[in-house]
């Protein structure tokens, strides 16, 4: 819902800009012009003269309008430095005849920034209104600001408490209380608000991280079943990730389904084709790639090199004591565990063993935790009794992604008797006070000398990662000498947000969980500190991507920590040497990163050498052998990320943004200018800033406090100036100065315009606004000019018309002009209908050859899925009447429901077909919006 920004104790900008009984008019039949009568009685009434307001009025609309005629024109209206990829990736969307892609750039090349440049484009172009973003909850307000910062677009944080104030509407869906929504994904997956969803619809819906909307052969996933229900209520959809192919090749059908079913065709047919082994992708390729947009770091280029430095040291006596103790603990605990598959216990080992390279406070803090919650146990048990752990029917991988804070492994129990506790209670209590004789610290001293040594050099941003809680709150104790934010899944969004900003500000340090491994964007920054390495190269590469992306100026140094002769540095040896995550300057492809991190199974693996199970050679052996069949299963997929290539104009690309840009900027800021000097109600919302070259606008900022605020019309200056209002389209001010123009109030209907021509004429222009609907809504202003000599030459008529949609400084005109054209009023209007409805037809007509180059393929697709499934369904229906007949089964129930379901899927068929078919019908509207005097005249 729109904001209200007050403007004084007397006057409500909501009634200021809202549309009088005389603005809301009715739609125009196709030989019908609204507005056309209202203009011809203001030019009966009173002769035109020349006024500012005509002038304003129309160029409030060519502004708005704008997008008709300019490819990306958001570029100048958005806060952010566009690049080539992600121009082309809009330009690719919003042509499309269905607006429903899979955008799978690599981590860092900007999709949010896709995102919001395609919905602008669509909100402008198609006029877009209502937009849905679902993203991952610790990403919520992240999008919100990047949507409004960058693009002047506010949208609606969705969660219980704005649910329960939108439901307060008896009878009122909550989810329309708001036209723009972000809301996260675990929030949809909730059934009560997931049905309100379903009485809803969207014109474009944003799904971020959408790897997560899984799918296979055998279940599907709450977070699928939700995105299901959405993507059948809008009319664009995307999905955006980086890794879309970490899973089956069943998962990436379910995920191209929720774009359009008619893509891959029915199931049955797509396993066979593509899912058994030695299948031939690249018909998979062919299909997908129409809906696929992937660029590659390696592909865009333009990134700042990363290198990787190991700080390698040995441990103090008493921390070697306590690292092999607890060592010879995890690796007898963790064998048990084998014995008896006993994954909760195997879990609880992983755990202990990464804390033992993390911190000695974090592993005293565990191991104390556990032994407590042992003896509770152990002291209520009289008899063998056996407890079996809560997290027991959980697989291990998912508890080792769970885990950030591990005092929480003390809930995990096992199955024991009461003996075998009691036993490792006795282990347990010795291991807890070796940890507690330990005063100092090798890894963190080695930490805080390092932090110095890079301070002299005049670095004062650092990025320090660590899996543990415990590990992060004993950090902040050691580096209380610097101003330390902490980053972890336990704060609330405001307290994450908080601290990302106060990172960017002021603090010299932040310590983050994993948490702070996806979706932020931390290129302020190029110090990243691996205090603990993850056994997994997908989340360290995700680590690195929060600081090596686009907008980031600075070589990125990693700094990874390895103490000699632990299981720790044999993880770095694999991540290094075989894995290569750190080597490359654009780091491992996601892909890859996503197929190792499946094949490889690390934490098993590494586990397996800690306890003895494997030697080193074997572990080694056991590494390159799946390493091999990740890249195997990598190539093989890898060619499906191919995407399909368009005609884009680099050199159009550069024009736009260093040209255009600067002259759409200009022409908003002058537009505005004008208007505040010309209006009483414009000049209480906008003002001159005393030749500072800013000016100042009455707003919100976002923050829910009325006030005079800095603004600027540069992009430059509004992307190096983040407190600055950026005064575009889509920002509250820019818009209701452009509404207020439009409205009738105004005045303005009729005026006196001077262009420039080589051929003088005098006549009439008239301003209409031509509406075309097809598969989608588009809206053009278009200037008539009508000369009052006939026989001026048609192309004299149409370069003046081009002229006219640039603005031009107005100019009066001689009063015998005015009193010629009033006497054949009347012949002019019928010349100017004639000549608006001709250009209307063209337009019609190049509108419809257009969609007839997307059509054909669109009806190709929808016959060959449905002729594919009923012919699956016929065969089906063929064996069971067969068995029917001859076997006597009695199956006429499930026979009916085959019929039934073979008539459903032609009828289905027959309907898509027919709609498709009605997008070659272009239906319009036209509105005269103004009309006066034309003068063309020498330059």
């Amino acid at each position: 819902m729109e904001n209200s920004y007050p403007v004084n104790n007397e006057i409500r900008p909501n009634s200021l800009f809202s549309p009088s009984k005389a603005d809301i008019r009715e739609p125009a039949d196709n030989d019908e012009i609204a507005g056309e009568e209202y203009v011809r009685c203001c030019m009966k009434e009173r002769d035109p003269e020349y006024n500012i307001e005509f002038l304003l009025k129309t160029e409030a609309y060519l502004l708005q309008l704008a997008y008709s005629h300019n490819k990306i024109l958001s570029l100048s209206n958005s806060r952010t430095r566009i690049l080539a990829h992600q121009v082309e990736c809009a330009s690719r969307v919003i042509s499309a005849l269905n607006r429903r892609f899979l955008i799978a750039d690599e981590v860092g090349l900007g999709k949010t920034v896709e995102a919001g440049l395609i919905i602008k484009e669509l909100e402008y172009r198609h006029n877009y209104k209502r937009m849905l973003i679902v993203c991952p909850a610790s990403l919520l307000y992240q999008w919100q600001h990047e949507m409004r910062s960058k693009f002047n677009d506010a949208f609606m944080i969705m969660d219980r408490r704005q649910m329960r104030r939108a439901a307060r509407g008896r009878g009122t869906n909550p989810w329309d209380a708001h036209d723009k929504v972000i809301c996260s994904l675990d929030f949809i997956k909730n059934k009560r608000f997931l049905n309100d969803l379903r009485g809803t619809s969207w014109d474009a819906v944003v799904f971020d991280e959408a790897h997560r909307l899984r799918r296979d052969s055998l279940q599907s996933t709450l977070a699928y079943e939700a995105a299901q229900v959405i993507a059948e209520k809008t009319k664009a959809l995307l999905l955006l990730t980086a890794t879309p192919f970490r899973g089956k090749l069943e998962e990436l059908y379910h995920l191209i389904a929720l774009l359009d079913r008619n893509i891959l065709g029915p199931f049955q047919s797509f396993f066979f084709d593509y899912c058994l082994e030695h299948s031939d992708l690249s018909g998979l390729r062919e299909r997908i790639a129409p809906v696929l947009v992937r660029r590659t770091k390696q592909e865009v280029g333009g990134f700042t090199k990363r290198r990787a430095r190991t700080i390698r040291f040995e441990l103090y006596p008493d921390e070697r004591m306590l690292y092999d103790e607890t060592t010879r603990y995890v690796s007898e605990e963790f064998n048990l565990a084998l014995q008896s598959d006993n994954r909760a216990v195997g879990f609880v080992m992983t755990i202990f063993q990464k804390l033992l390279d993390s911190s000695t406070g974090a592993l005293g803090s565990a191991l104390a935790n556990r032994m407590k919650r042992l003896q509770e146990t152990a002291d209520h048990a009289d008899i063998e009794c056996r407890i079996r752990g809560d997290a027991e029917a959980e697989s291990g991988a998912d508890l080792v992604d769970s885990v950030e804070d591990a005092d929480g492994l003390a809930r995990i129990t096992s199955l024991k008797t009461a003996f075998e506790m009691r036993k490792e209670i006795e282990t347990l209590r010795r291991l807890v006070e070796l940890a507690g004789r330990i005063k100092t610290n090798k890894k963190a001293e080695k930490l805080a000398r390092l932090i110095g040594e890079l301070r002299k050099k005049g670095i004062d941003k650092f990025l320090i990662f660590t899996q543990f809680r415990t590990t992060q709150e004993y950090l902040s104790r050691v580096l209380s000498g610097f101003t330390v934010e902490l980053f972890h899944g336990s704060l609330s969004r405001e307290e994450k947000e908080q601290a990302i900003l106060r990172f960017k500000e002021s603090a010299q340090i932040l310590i983050s969980t994993e948490a702070g491994g996806e979706g932020r964007n931390l290129q302020f920054c190029h110090i990243i500190i691996n205090y603990d390495l993850p056994w997994s190269p997908l989340k360290i590469e995700q680590r690195i991507g929060r600081l090596h992306r686009f907008g980031q100026k600075e070589d990125v140094s990693i700094y990874n920590f390895s103490t000699k002769d632990t299981v720790a540095e044999r993880v770095l040896e694999v991540l290094e040497r075989k894995l290569k995550v750190f080597e490359q300057s654009i780091g491992v492809p996601d892909v890859l990163l996503g197929r190792i991190d499946d094949e490889l199974g690390l934490d098993t693996l590494i586990m397996e050498m800690a306890a003895g199970v494997r030697t080193g050679r074997s572990m080694e052996e056991e590494v390159e052998r799946r390493l091999e069949l990740a890249r195997r299963s990598y190539e093989k997929i890898a060619g499906l990320a191919v995407a399909e290539r368009i005609d884009f104009n680099y050199d159009e690309y550069y024009r736009i943004t260093l040209k255009e840009r600067k002259f759409s900027n200009r022409r908003i800021e002058r537009f505005a200018d004008l208007l505040s000097r010309a209006d009483e109600y414009a000049a209480r919302l906008i003002r001159s800033g005393s030749g500072s070259g800013l000016c100042e606008v009455f707003c919100d900022g976002g923050g829910g406090a009325a006030a005079w605020r800095r603004g600027t019309f540069d992009s430059t200056a509004a992307l190096e100036r983040e407190e600055l209002e950026f005064l575009a389209f889509g920002h509250p001010v820019v818009d209701r100065l452009v509404a207020r123009c439009q409205s009738r109030e105004f005045g303005g209907a009729t005026g006196i315009r001077v262009v420039n021509s080589d051929t003088p004429f005098d006549g009439m222009v008239f301003y209409y606004l031509a509406t075309f609907r097809s598969a989608s809504e588009s809206r053009e202003i278009i200037p008539v000019v009508v000369a009052v000599d006939p026989c001026v030459p048609e192309d004299a008529v149409a370069r003046v018309e081009h002229v006219l949609m640039e603005h031009d400084l107005p100019v009066a005109g001689p009063d015998v002009l005015r009193q010629k054209i009033r006497g054949g009023l009347d012949e002019y209007f019928i010349r100017a209908r004639t000549r608006i409805f001709q250009k209307i037809d063209e337009r019609k007509r190049r509108l419809a050859e257009d969609i007839d180059l997307s059509l054909d393929p669109e009806l190709e697709k929808i016959k060959e899925s449905h002729d594919r499934r009923i012919a699956e369904l016929s065969e089906k229906l063929e064996i069971l009447e067969a068995q029917h007949k001859w076997y006597g089964r009695n199956l006429k129930g499930t026979i009916t429901r085959t019929k039934n379901l073979i008539m459903k899927t032609a009828s289905e068929r027959e309907s898509l077909i027919k709609t498709y078919r009605g997008y070659r019908g272009v239906e319009h509207s036209v509105e005269l919006v103004c009309a006066g005097i034309l003068l063309a005249r020498p330059a």
